[in-house]
């Protein structure tokens, strides 16, 4: 019916339910690691989207407009007044992006913007393109929609109602196009609608200051009993039904009757785990029945962890694993001698590599490859074994611009137990900073491929030991690394004072939030696999003298 209804919404209460709402033998954080000695916090690091691991520094992106609706909108109901402080760009940012998923439900999610604070989000223009997208039928047709149906145009017309009561706007609709409206919602009314059309019918009626037909009414509240014996799908349906129940009932002005009792107990055990919408439609039944605005605790605690400096908040539900950020996770298990084969990895990449808009590219495929061989044990295939010796994925000459995309393949075939022969080399200058990364970047392939006797003449630890001291403020933390390992591939020595510069600059870089053992390539509070990698190889070639690797 509404765009606000997500696919992601099933998907993720389905993720959940087993294991939280009905705790049952065998069920275990991703992965099972916990007990090797790999930190709790990788497990956080699973995408709910598709069991991948995503990469952390996702965790420092805002949420969709969708996203920052539902959030603020439940901190509302548990009198949180919350504020949003955003500048001139991302308050443009955020309009945008909503009003491009949908001209009438995209302004509908910035109302609980503008309320907050976010005042440039939305304004007397809006109500303008609204009423524009009204029809001489009483309804309003939203361009985003593909198929135009009743369903379609019922939740069209919500939104929009929404949004001209939010601006002000509504009180000044004609009186020809109010009893428009209000005959095309009675008409539907009389059809005998679904739960959920009724209480959109209901709902819009309210705005209109029209009564709701008796009809509607007279529904008794979704059969919770034995909720939690029910299959995953259908208590994320009860759910959905028990709000559009409560909506119904609320816009008639009567009184929602519900088993309090059940959703209070599906509110305690997944308050960490539902998406926003779900949240607040839990929040929202329970308050419309009887909560208080106090009885939240643990509701305000996960959305203000979740919330920026500028009061929008994250969004975990949004954030989509990927065989890249994965297969980093399996090799700082690696170094760090924790277990790399994983029966629950290699069913979400099983999964992804069937899934029709799965990439298909060559360096895509041999990602994916070499991650179900690191998680499964399992040999490549021929096809994918062909892929380490196609110069279109690994190329068979390396320069400075391809080095990065050379190593990383190389470092694939050869982690999949898939020799790749030694490229030729262009020569290029290590006398800057770029020229010394790709340096290093070459060095650490050549070893990682098992060819340390094919470094180039002109490539030497003379060559490379001013950056491997002092690269300059432009260098990351990733490139430090990389630089001093390749440097001592080359037969360098890493003096006392090299080696505390960078104890205190790793300590520096040390954790971001939820992620204590991580590091951050730069002062951004994000933190990076790839990093992490690069200084935790680092440290055990130093034989620890850095602290870094976790013990």
């Amino acid at each position: 019916m509404s765009r606000t209804r997500s696919i992601a919404r099933t998907a993720v209460w389905t993720a959940v339910a087993a294991c939280v709402m009905v705790p049952a033998a065998g069920c275990a954080s991703p992965g099972s690691h916990h007990a090797s000695g790999e930190p709790g916090y990788f497990a956080s690091l699973v995408s709910r989207a598709n069991g991948l691991y995503y990469h952390p520094f996702l965790r420092e992106e805002r949420g969709s407009p969708e996203a920052q609706s539902y959030a603020l909108r439940t901190l509302e109901e548990t009198g949180a007044r919350p504020r949003v402080t955003v500048g001139a760009g991302t308050a443009s940012a955020l309009r945008s992006d909503a009003v491009k998923a949908s001209p009438l439900w995209g302004r509908y999610w910035l109302v609980p913007l503008r309320d907050a604070g976010a005042s440039g989000v939305l304004g007397r223009s809006d109500a303008r393109a609204v009423e524009k997208l009204r029809t001489d039928k009483g309804w309003y047709d939203d361009p985003a929609l593909g198929t135009k149906t009743d369903e379609g145009r019922l939740g069209a017309t919500w939104a929009a109602l929404e949004v001209e009561a939010a601006t002000g706007s509504l009180g000044r609709l004609p009186a020809a196009d109010r009893a428009a409206t209000v005959r095309w919602l009675d008409g539907l009314a009389a059809g005998g609608p679904s739960l959920e059309g009724a209480a959109v019918l209901a709902r819009c009626l309210r705005l209109l200051a029209r009564p709701t037909p008796e009809s509607l009414t007279t529904r008794a509240a979704p059969d919770a009993s034995r909720f939690t014996e029910r299959p995953e799908k259908e208590r994320a349906d009860l759910l959905e039904d028990t709000y559009d129940y409560v909506l119904l009932q609320e816009s008639a002005g009567k009184e929602p009757r519900v088993d309090r009792e059940v959703w209070q107990q599906a509110l305690a055990h997944n308050t960490d785990s539902l998406d926003y919408e779900q949240l607040y439609s839990l929040v929202h039944i329970l308050r419309a029945t009887g909560s208080p605005e106090n009885a939240f605790p643990s509701v305000v605690r996960r959305l203000q962890r979740e919330r920026m400096p500028d009061g929008t908040v994250r969004d975990p539900s949004s954030y989509l694993g990927t065989p890249d950020a994965s297969l980093f996770v399996q090799r700082l298990r690696s170094v760090a001698g924790w277990p790399v084969r994983d029966k629950r990895l290699l069913g979400a990449v099983e999964k992804q590599a069937d899934s029709p808009d799965a990439p298909r590219d060559g360096a895509a495929r041999l990602t994916t490859a070499a991650l179900e061989h690191s998680a499964g044990g399992a040999p490549l295939s021929p096809r994918e074994t062909a892929l380490c010796r196609d110069p279109v994925t690994v190329p068979a000459t390396v320069t400075a611009d391809n080095a990065a995309d050379w190593q990383r393949a190389v470092w694939n075939c050869a982690e999949s137990g898939v020799p790749v022969p030694a490229p030729s080399v262009t020569r290029w200058s290590v006398d800057g900073l770029e020229g010394a990364q790709a340096a290093a970047t070459l060095v650490v392939g050549l070893h990682q491929g098992g060819h340390d006797d094919r470094v180039p003449g002109w490539l030497t630890a003379d060559g490379l030991r001013r950056w491997a001291t002092d690269p300059g403020p432009r260098a990351s933390v990733y490139d430090r690394a990389l630089i001093v390992r390749a440097y001592l591939l080359l037969g360098g020595r890493a003096g006392d004072l090299v080696v505390g510069s960078l104890a205190g600059l790793f300590k520096a870089h040390r954790g971001c939030p939820g992620l204590p053992g991580l590091y951050r390539p730069d002062d951004e509070p994000g933190c990076d696999l790839k990093t992490t990698w690069a200084v935790w190889e680092l440290d055990k070639a130093l034989d620890g003298k850095l602290g870094a690797l976790p013990s």
